[in-house]
């Protein structure tokens, strides 16, 4: 025994903790985590202070499950600047957060950890993505796309294609379409295009293939082009319009003309929307003027009215016509109309100055105020009908996008299960861009109008719906929300906080969403999470790191995802 002991005492003496970190390594490697921490023990009896096996230790316990004993060992360890310092150890506690509650069995929390995974921008997120397209929950998959678009890594690309060959669920399948054209996976061309020449391809799936393929092509030729837009497939000779006029190959003027006249509505609308993005510079007045002399009187509103738009940018004779629509007796009809005047820049003035002062539908008038501020024409009338226009609110609002135009109109959008208060999040975003103009606009009821708004609505827009809908937020609306911090009301200081968190990225707002989350109810406190995520500040780790410690999972793993997004930045 005593020869034993003089064997191994040098190595215990003179072992190096690099000689302890391999062997501890090795068992990370065969996923031994077990047997890491019985390696990590002999390591401390040796090197009770070596930060690295320290780490180890920690990684091992969140690995195995144990995220408070890994949490409490983590506040012992390290200060908030040695985390600043270096942030790896505690992104290794929020991704085994992360990845243990993509591996629950409740649906709601795979489907935060997902999205909590997507914020992140992380590569180890690839992984994750490609696992849950092979989710038994259709949902799940689904989202799993969705968010795999802004990931262009092959082995996302290799999932998509699998899924476009064998996926069965409808809602699945027109996310597969999305995300080959976001991703622009080449190798599906001839596929997309024979969901083009499929009589039973549904009206989604035809038109996300049409826009997968001008996604995919990176140029086409004339004799191919002219191919598309003979093409006796409906489907093709949109393709072709849009592509005509997405590349701006003039040689195909007349194709384009002639399917302005085509039997197929879409196919006319297509080839209006083309004459209005560029062949209405490359074909003769004289034959525009011919082609919508007749597509004025077309039996399809949509078609009536687009060429009247077109009317207006090279034929003075179109306001009479589209002067009509905007009395239109239906109101879907009026509300397109209004759009497309207000998009005519100064070609449409006179007619949106008309309906602004004539028409009785609230959605007309404030669309044409839209697009007259943009001409910064009239702009006291225009902000008097946009803040009536808010004020006067009974219903939801969403931004119709309408070909080559966005209408402000009545929501019609539904609820879907893995959009939690989707509609209501739409209708949230539309009415601050609304405030937003009045706020550009310098009125004095700006101020006034988005507190009542801050004070009435929760800014619920959490998770996946802020993937869908967030844009950075213009100057205005960051201004007019910053100025409301300091507000005396508690309620309208913490949604003005989530909002410019949210929409800003604003550094202003986390003392008070900070402050405001200990007492807050469970789904603001989601909401709180979501957005210091967003703002990405690294004097958050203290706070974020106590939230580690909540009881309830989904706060945790909203806490981890702003964990990893913070020190990715």
């Amino acid at each position: 025994m005593k020869r034993l002991l003089f064997i191994f005492l040098p190595f215990i003496v003179f072992a190096a903790p690099d000689d302890f970190l391999r062997r501890i390594e090795c068992h990370f490697l065969l996923e031994d985590y077990e047997g890491a921490i019985k390696e990590i023990k002999k390591a401390e009896s040796v090197f009770p202070n070596d930060k690295e096996i320290q780490k180890a230790y920690i990684r091992a316990l969140i690995a195995l499950g144990e995220e408070n004993e890994a949490i409490s060992l983590l506040n012992n360890l390290y200060s908030h600047a040695d985390l600043k310092n270096d942030p790896s150890i505690l992104e290794d506690v929020a991704w085994g957060i992360l990845k243990k509650g993509v591996n629950s069995s409740q649906y709601a929390t795979r489907l935060s950890s997902l999205v909590g995974i997507y914020f992140t921008r992380d590569a180890r997120a690839v992984s994750i993505l490609k696992s849950m397209m092979k989710d038994t929950n259709a949902i799940l998959r689904a989202v799993a796309l969705q968010l795999s678009c802004n990931y262009r890594d092959e082995p996302l690309i290799n999932e998509v294609v699998e899924l476009f060959e064998n996926e069965k669920i409808y809602l699945v399948r027109l996310e597969v379409l999305k995300t080959i054209g976001a991703m622009r996976i080449k190798s599906k061309e001839v596929d997309l295009k024979e969901i083009l020449k499929n009589d039973k391809a549904t009206y989604d799936e035809r038109a996300l293939a049409v826009e997968a393929l001008v996604n995919i092509y990176d140029k086409i030729d004339i004799a191919e082009l002219k191919i598309l837009l003979s093409s006796p497939y409906a489907g093709f000779r949109i393709l072709g319009a849009e592509m005509g006029a997405h590349f701006k190959i003039a040689e195909v003027k007349k194709e384009i003309a002639l399917l302005a006249s085509d039997a197929r509505f879409d196919v006319r609308i297509a080839a209006l929307n083309s004459i209005a993005l560029f062949y209405k510079d490359v074909i003769p007045k004289k034959e525009i003027k011919a082609l919508l002399s007749k597509a004025y009187n077309d039996t399809n509103a949509y078609v009536a009215i687009t060429a009247s738009f077109v009317g207006l940018l090279v034929d003075p004779l179109a306001k009479k016509h589209m002067k009509k629509w905007l009395d239109d007796p239906y109101p879907e009809n009026r509300r397109f109309a209004a759009g497309t005047v207000a998009h005519a820049g100064v070609h449409g003035k006179d007619l949106c100055l008309h309906a602004l002062e004539n028409s009785r539908d609230d959605f007309v008038r404030a669309n044409v105020a839209i697009g007259l501020i943009g001409q910064r024409e009239n702009l006291k009338k225009c902000a008097d009908v946009i803040y009536d226009f808010i004020k006067n609110k009974k219903i939801m609002w969403m931004w119709e996008n309408a070909g080559l135009f966005q209408i402000l109109a009545p929501s019609e959008i539904r609820h879907i299960d893995q959009l939690p208060n989707y509609p209501e999040a739409i209708d949230q975003v539309v009415q601050l861009n609304l405030l937003s103009i009045l706020s550009m606009l310098e009125d004095p009821r700006a101020q006034d109008a988005i507190k009542i708004f801050l004070k009435t609505k929760t800014w619920g827009i959490t998770g996946l719906a802020a993937i869908t809908l967030l844009q950075e937020g213009d100057e205005e609306s960051l201004t007019l929300l910053r100025a409301l911090l300091k507000d005396s009301d508690k309620t309208v200081r913490v949604q003005a906080a989530l909002a410019l968190a949210i929409i800003g990225k604003d550094k202003f707002a986390l003392p008070i969403l900070e402050k405001a989350y200990f007492d807050a109810p469970h789904d603001l406190k989601l909401n709180i999470l979501e957005a210091i995520g967003r703002i990405g500040n690294m004097e958050s780790f203290p706070f974020l790191l106590k939230v580690l410690e909540e009881p309830f999972q989904m706060l945790r793993i909203a806490a981890a995802s702003a964990i990893i997004q913070t020190a990715n930045l």
